[in-house]
């Protein structure tokens, strides 16, 4: 086993699709999520794998999945992918408190619970590799975005300061901001397929490369970054969007 990596929403799209990845080039894998049965389908397709049942937004349930990863990996754990995350479209008049504080509780403030948990072992061990899965949208909003696009903005910023703060401990702090992806987060992804389709025919012309991404392709970029393969790479923002950033 090279080393250990913890994805969270690793249940579904992306999640899964870098969980397999990680199996796949011989890491061990702990799948972090809300739904067990999701879970445990990607968990019999990982070599090695441990499912941790946990809600982002529950500190309490945070702390006890870090502590589960870090016992078990005695040492091994290296590597974090934040990946999960929620969506709500709607303007900044339509939105609520409510849903301003689902978006940093879930989508920032998970991710920096987890991250201060793991901190110290990473420290102790001098070395780990944080990847953050950020949005085009935090680096281009679009209407209708706000608090998802504010969020996602504060990720790559969060990153940079993980990266100026981890470089002397041997720690690297990444990020990956995909485009639109088919995954469970638009609802696009669950329609009928004749809708499916015309939805994504409406989509494609958004993107300079003519279509939208699939979560492997999303994965291979946060295995590049997250892994020994990008040894001198901290701090760095990679859009992965067909080129959606540029229209």
């Amino acid at each position: 086993m090279k080393s250990a990596v913890l994805i969270t929403g690793a249940g579904s799209g992306i999640g899964a699709s870098t969980a397999k990845e990680f199996s796949r080039q011989g890491h061990f894998v702990y799948l972090l999520g809300r739904n067990e049965k999701n879970l445990n389908a990607v968990a019999s397709l990982c070599k090695e794998s441990k499912v941790l049942l946990c809600d982002l937004a529950n500190a309490f349930q945070v702390r006890q999945a870090a502590l589960q990863a870090l016992e078990h990996s005695q040492g091994k754990l290296e590597v974090l992918v934040n990946n999960a995350g929620i969506f709500a479209r709607h303007s900044t008049p339509e939105g609520t408190d409510e849903i301003w504080k689902a978006q940093f509780e879930v989508n920032l403030l998970g991710p920096v619970r987890l991250t201060r948990e793991l901190w110290p072992a990473f420290v102790k061990q001098g070395r780990g590799s944080i990847l953050n899965v950020s949005s085009t949208l935090g680096v281009k909003p679009s209407a209708e975005t706000s608090a998802y696009s504010a969020v996602k903005a504060a990720m790559i910023n969060w990153t940079q300061a993980l990266a100026m703060e981890g470089g002397p401990h041997g720690i690297r702090a990444n990020c990956v901001a995909p485009g639109i992806v088919d995954t469970p987060i638009h609802g696009f992804h669950t329609l009928a397929e004749g809708a499916k389709s015309e939805a994504l025919k409406s989509m494609a012309a958004l993107q300079p490369l003519g279509r939208i991404g699939s979560p492997d392709e999303i994965a291979k970029a946060i295995y590049f970054l997250a892994s020994p393969e990008s040894p001198w790479t901290t701090g760095a923002t990679l859009n992965v969007d067909g080129g959606i950033h540029l229209a």
